[in-house]
């Protein structure tokens, strides 16, 4: 066998060996920490990212290490991780665009991963929330202000999240600042009439409810009379919450899709032939989202989404197909030409090496921020002051209740408590959370009283 047969043996032999690994997608690496999730053990889940530890500095696994720490109670280390995923993706931003151009010639993994952008959005929004967890008022308000930052920074047209303009208005009323409070319901209003499209989601009624309660607490008549008509709330009233506290639930339901590969062939103009591309999809329709029943002291009351995860996951991906599918065919083309120069330098057996190469490293980026929930939802309570047993009823598709999550709370007159839960399945276990006898997969009882 002489020199250039025993490179091209060798080189085979390697394809072979990068085949066998190249093929593996980010969804395939992590099935073990989803599938623990939907088992409703997200510490295992926790121990599978963290394994990942020489991952550091990747956006995806710290967005993940952050809902996972925050499941399981850890909300200095879920910020330590979050943290860490923001500044690196204002790091990407400088990425200069040579160092991204490996896309064309090997996958779309070869580019730097930075959320998408209702992605990078809600790294604020768990923040806050883990800082209204850990009582700390100030450090959330200085989230949701980055937050607005972030979202009026793309371009001419702001791309804003319904629910991060929601939850700044719940935070501004917290810390007695109605007058942002008051911005930010409006907002929130006006970003849920123009992403309904994306998320299948019209203005939320608890939303409508506290932009006319605001309204009415600032004594803007008109307005207030205005929205009402506007919103179809002309029986609306605004209530009497003298001497009342407000208990705030936000409740995370569920896991996001995973994007998975599609591969296929595709007829390329320019070789006169068909040729294999790769790309992300999502390949199974929305899951059905749990309903979940509050019941605390004399009121019962269902939950009401205010973020569809599922929805906004798949219009981006939508967004980005076009220049996602352009992208592989150039790729595929450059790779088809590669072949055929292998096979006129080293014969059919380099042809074959470099084919199998190709195939090896043509895959498709399923990377996501795959630990958010499917659905965010909202309840809002005004209570007397005192003591309560908040049960939180998860419902399925035959209305029974498959989960119960149980926690003390404490309302103070004139104060919100806001607590942020998680739930994907019935967790197999006892929780863990101090205070609380709760059985669901996933929980983490937060809270914060107001000053």
């Amino acid at each position: 066998m002489d020199k250039v047969s025993i490179r091209l043996t060798a080189l085979l032999a390697v394809s072979c060996l990068l085949i066998l690994q190249g093929c593996t997608t980010a969804a395939q690496k992590s099935a073990g920490m989803r599938q623990f999730l939907e088992q409703g053990r997200p510490d295992l889940a926790l121990v599978e990212v963290e394994k990942n530890a020489e991952k550091e500095g990747d956006v995806m696994e710290n967005m993940n290490r952050g809902i996972l720490r925050s499941m399981t109670g850890d909300y200095q280390g879920s910020n330590d991780a979050l943290e860490k995923a923001k500044n690196e993706i204002e790091a990407l931003y400088a990425t200069s665009i040579t160092k991204q151009a490996g896309a064309v010639i090997v996958n779309d993994e070869a580019i730097s991963f930075d959320g998408d952008r209702f992605e990078q959005v809600l790294i604020h929004a768990y923040m806050a929330l883990n800082y209204l967890a850990e009582s700390d008022m100030d450090a959330a308000a200085v989230e949701i202000r980055q937050a607005d930052v972030k979202m009026m920074e793309w371009g001419d047209t702001p791309e804003e999240d319904p629910f991060m303009r929601y939850l700044a208005g719940i935070i501004y009323e917290a810390l007695g600042e109605d007058d942002e409070a008051l911005v930010s319901y409006r907002r929130a209003v006006e970003v849920y009439k123009a992403t309904n499209d994306k998320q299948g989601l019209g203005v939320p009624l608890q939303a409508k409810k506290d932009l006319l309660r605001m309204l009415a607490k600032n004594g803007l008549w008109s307005e207030y009379k205005q929205y009402r008509k506007e919103l179809g709330m002309q029986q609306y009233q605004a209530p009497n919450d003298k001497g009342y506290g407000e208990l705030v639930v936000v409740f995370n339901n569920g896991l996001v899709p995973q994007r998975q590969m599609k591969a296929f062939q595709t007829y390329s103009s320019e070789l006169a032939l068909n040729i294999r591309i790769a790309v992300p999809d999502y390949p199974n329709p929305p899951s059905y989202v749990n309903q979940v029943q509050l019941n605390v002291g004399p009121v019962e009351k269902l939950l009401e989404p205010v973020e569809n995860l599922d929805g906004l996951a798949r219009a981006a991906l939508s967004s980005d197909m076009p220049v996602i599918t352009a992208r592989a065919i150039a790729r595929a083309v450059v790779k088809k030409k590669s072949e055929k120069e292998a096979g006129d330098r080293g014969g059919a057996l380099g042809q074959l090496a470099m084919l199998v190469l190709n195939t090896a490293t043509e895959i498709a980026d399923t990377r996501c921020w795959n630990t958010l929930p499917q659905m965010i939802q909202v309840g809002r309570v005004f209570l007397k002051p005192g003591q309560y047993d908040l049960k939180l009823n998860v419902i399925g598709r035959t209305g029974a209740v498959v989960d119960s999550i149980t926690a003390p709370v404490s309302i103070v007159a004139g104060k919100k408590t806001i607590l942020n839960k998680y739930w994907v399945a019935p967790r197999p276990y006892a929780g863990n959370v101090a205070g609380s006898n709760q059985t669901a997969a996933a929980p983490a009882a937060t809270g914060v009283t107001s000053n």
